[in-house]
């Protein structure tokens, strides 16, 4: 069950897409003083991080652990936080729509500061905060609430070793829409684990970072090492043949996952892209990168969006994504224009799916990640590499 727990917990999530700084709560957050009205009494609301799983989140865990394995690469990310509606970007609903340039328009900045910017450093660094959004409450009456993680990630190119490190756990409502409904049910700070989803804060081990152990990767459907990903092409056209050909498509069953939570990916293209954006690319690869991302038919510019949720400038791209029975989305990546290395994402409800129409409008960020930080350095964490690492 450990093992189950684990391989869930290190599940990058994510995985789409910190809070809205301006606008929600965490510990430790620069803005928190801003956002106190949103807890109980400007009191602190710690993370519940009991020592043992309960039955019903090792049922989860056990099914989502399947799931995740089973499922394809980048096809369940988390993304981000907002209180009031976010307006979807132009182009979202409808007919699937043609690239006419405006997303290549948008990721030239950020490819050409990737480019231009140095990998100084054998250590690949992430600091992320994560989140979902869930229903909660009374059925038909329900209000959503955001289970959010942070997390710290390294991976040494030369050692072909990672390790990650959960620092906190922690929630926080969707909208303002439910505080009178959260209100309602006695201001809880915590809400149990269900049948689709874990406990609110989610009971992650926060500690120490985890055993360095050797990561596999997919760039595409090869499995590849954090030293491979240095010998990569840098040319898009053949990153763009190793990120699966355009119009080769992949379902899955929207009846099987939508009830535990789960979004199908109508174009695998987009998602095999996204899902290695977090990794430590080298400079020119990352460069074409953003160019296959730029380049896909049914990617857009994010109009309208100059900064990530927590106000640094940004710039990015958009796509549709439809899943959760009849549920809508729009899903936004957005970019350092700066440094070129990724900022955020999130899941913006279209149209929200019938069964979680009482507590999701459109315009509600359903999902979010944010990369407070992503760098190359040489510092790496005090932790025991195991001799059979080692000896490999």
């Amino acid at each position: 069950m450990d093992h189950l727990r684990r391989m869930r917990e290190s599940v990058p999530e994510p995985t789409s897409d910190s809070l809205n700084a301006r606008l929600a709560w965490r510990p430790g957050h620069p803005n928190a003083a801003a956002t106190t009205v949103r807890r109980l009494g400007g009191r602190h609301v710690p993370g519940r991080v009991p020592p043992a799983v309960s039955g019903a989140a090792v049922l989860v865990a056990g099914a989502v652990f399947a799931f995740l394995v089973l499922g394809p690469p980048g096809f369940m990310r988390p993304d981000s936080v907002v209180l009031t509606p976010a307006a979807p970007s132009e182009g979202t609903g409808g007919e699937e729509p043609a690239n006419d340039g405006s997303a290549a328009e948008a990721m030239a900045p950020a490819v050409e500061a990737a480019r231009s910017r140095p990998a100084d450093g054998a250590v690949w660094y992430a600091e992320t905060v994560s989140a979902r959004a869930w229903g909660v409450g009374p059925e038909g009456d329900r209000y959503g609430v955001y289970d959010i993680r942070e997390t710290r990630h390294w991976t040494n190119v030369e050692t072909d070793l990672h390790t990650f490190q959960h620092t906190s756990t922690d929630w926080a409502l969707v909208t303002d829409r439910g505080r009178e409904a959260w209100e309602r049910d006695g201001a809880p700070t915590f809400w149990p684990a269900e049948t689709t989803r874990l406990e609110i804060p989610n009971d992650m081990v926060l500690g120490e970072p985890y055993t360095p152990s050797e990561p596999g990767y997919f760039f595409g459907e090869s499995p590849l090492g954090p030293r491979e990903l240095q010998e990569l092409p840098s040319d898009p056209e053949r990153l763009r043949e190793m990120l699966r050909p355009e119009g080769e498509e992949e379902q899955l069953d929207e009846g099987d996952t939508a009830e535990a939570g789960f979004h199908t990916v109508p174009k695998p293209s987009v998602a095999t892209v996204r899902a290695v954006l977090d990794l430590p690319l080298p400079p020119e690869v990352r460069a074409g990168v953003y160019e296959v991302l730029a380049g896909l038919p049914d990617v857009r510019a994010a109009e309208g969006v100059t900064e990530d949720r927590s106000g640094r400038p940004a710039v990015g791209v958009a796509y549709d994504v439809e899943g959760l029975i009849d549920g809508r989305y729009e899903e936004r990546l957005l970019f350092d224009p700066e440094t070129g290395l990724p900022l955020a994402s999130e899941r913006v409800v279209v149209q929200a799916p019938e069964w979680a129409a009482d507590w999701v409008e459109p315009g509600d960020v359903v999902e979010y990640t944010l990369h407070e930080t992503f760098e190359w350095t040489d510092a790496w964490p005090d932790v025991e590499v195991p001799e059979f690492v080692v000896d490999e």
